[in-house]
Parts: C-alpha cells; sequence; structure tokens
C-alpha cells in the first residue's frame, strides 16, 4: 500500500464521520423525537383523556385523531395488551405492599 492510497481511505474515513456526525445524528434524533412525542400524545390520550382536537378546535384546527389510530390498530392491539398487562401487574403487587 503507497502513501497516496493510505491518505486516499483516511480522508474517506474523515468524510465518512462527519457525515454520520453531521447529517445523519440529526436526522436520527428529529425522527426519535416525533417518535417521542407520539407516543406521548398517545399515553395522554390512554390514561388521562387528553384530546388535542378540544385544544385545538378553538383555533379551527382539527386533526381527527381517532380516524388515524383506527387504522393503526394492528399496532396499537398488541400495545394496548401489553400496557394493560403491565397496569394489572402493577395494581397486583401494589395491593400487596403492606399499608401502615
Amino acid at each position: 500500500m503507497d502513501t497516496t492510497s493510505l491518505i486516499g481511505i483516511i480522508i474517506v474515513i474523515i468524510i465518512a464521520y462527519f457525515l454520520i456526525k453531521l447529517i445523519i445524528s440529526p436526522i436520527v434524533r428529529a425522527v426519535l423525537g416525533i417518535i417521542t412525542f407520539l407516543i406521548l400524545i398517545y399515553l395522554l390520550q390512554r390514561f388521562f383523556g387528553f384530546n388535542i382536537d378540544k385544544i385545538l378546535a378553538p383555533y379551527g384546527i382539527s386533526l381527527d385523531i381517532n380516524g388515524w389510530l383506527s387504522k393503526l390498530n394492528w399496532l396499537l392491539n398488541p400495545i394496548n395488551y401489553l400496557i394493560n398487562k403491565g397496569t394489572s401487574i402493577f395494581h397486583s403487587l401494589w395491593a400487596n405492599v403492606p399499608k401502615q
């Protein structure tokens, strides 16, 4: 291996590093942020009755969340099952905690 190919390999590695660090990483963070926001809204709706349509209705914005949630039943049904199972386990464990 000669020095020109070694320099070329090092330059490609540096470019790939900066590509991943400056371009890919913010995109991944943005996607994870959006997914986290959607999960938070779903959990708020499920446990606390939070309805974003009621908040945005005075401004004339309707998101029809129940419409797009019904299209995701194939994904939400297993998640609902796991959430229900976790809450039932938590409640049964909490019932066994001695109270003073």
